[in-house]
């Protein structure tokens, strides 16, 4: 499993055209932000204080869920291109059964997921301090940290659940094109959940990354909420919260960070647990 882990994270550093990939959809967001989206989210919050960088934070949430799940996605697509290849049955004749194999994969992911989500937070959070003087507190970033885990291991649980079932290496690039945009669009990065209608949202809460999005947004907007919506009543405040994702309404309640937490730790052990369930069923029939 170690072993697999390593050879893993090697090839995936060693090839720029793999990290780039990984990165293009948090790119695309970035620039779409600056060029069209930006402005619209500054005159709507108009009325209140600072919105510049409630936005900038909010989007930056947003594109941190995209990017662990992109760079995850590529980073177990490794195991698509072994299993074409005939690098899998290589692997076996070492006697390492196939679910250590795929965990393998699914610990090199995580590791990656969280350095790439370290490095677009980096640069994201360096262009807004620059460009809007957006200042995070120190709380804030050490539980961003810990978000940034959680999110890498349930974006690395449901790509592998996703790849366990794909042997053809051809169908890889239309899957991870697909797999970005989706991504951007399920996490309420293009559109906010509110101003979507109720089968949109239904379908976002269904997607783990919304809550990975909304995790983020809670810990990074902290403090910025109680500036850009303190002068607000409190349901005006919670309608603000559900429109932009702070939380995603279940049982007519918005989702605390706790909440959202528990609820993608118990994707992350479901889907691993659909893996296994493949893995077993592949094994029957062969």
């Amino acid at each position: 499993m170690i072993t697999i882990m390593k050879r893993n994270l090697k090839l995936y550093f060693s090839e720029r055209s793999t990290i780039c990939y990984s990165l293009l959809t948090s790119l695309i967001v970035l620039v779409l932000y600056f060029a069209f989206l930006k402005q619209n989210y500054i005159d709507s919050l108009k009325p209140f204080r600072e919105g510049v960088k409630f936005a900038d934070i909010w989007v930056l949430s947003g594109i941190l869920s995209v990017t662990g799940m992109t760079a995850c996605f590529h980073a177990i697509s490794q195991l698509v291109v072994d299993k074409s290849s005939g690098r899998m049955n290589a692997f076996r004749l070492t006697q390492t059964s196939t679910f250590s194999i795929y965990m393998g994969c699914f610990l090199s992911s995580v590791i990656i997921g969280i350095i790439m989500q370290l490095a677009v937070f980096g640069i994201g959070l360096g262009l807004f301090t620059q460009m809007d003087g957006v200042v995070m507190p120190l709380k804030g970033l050490v539980l961003a940290c810990g978000a940034l885990v959680l999110n890498s291991v349930v974006s690395s649980a449901l790509s592998l659940a996703i790849l366990s079932v794909i042997r053809n290496r051809s169908s890889l690039t239309s899957l991870g094109t697909l797999v970005g945009t989706l991504s951007g669009f399920l996490s309420g990065v293009y559109v906010p959940m509110g101003a979507l209608p109720e089968i949109g949202q239904t379908i976002m809460k269904c997607y783990p990354g919304a809550y990975s999005a909304s995790l983020f947004r809670q810990i990074l907007l902290d403090e910025q909420l109680k500036t850009t919506f303190g002068q607000v009543s409190k349901a005006t405040f919670t309608a603000y919260k559900a429109t932009f994702g702070i939380g995603l309404s279940l049982n007519g309640q918005l989702t605390t960070a706790a909440q959202d937490s528990l609820i993608l730790t118990i994707f992350s052990i479901g889907l691993i647990g659909v893996v296994a369930v493949v893995l077993k069923v592949k094994r029957a029939e062969n």
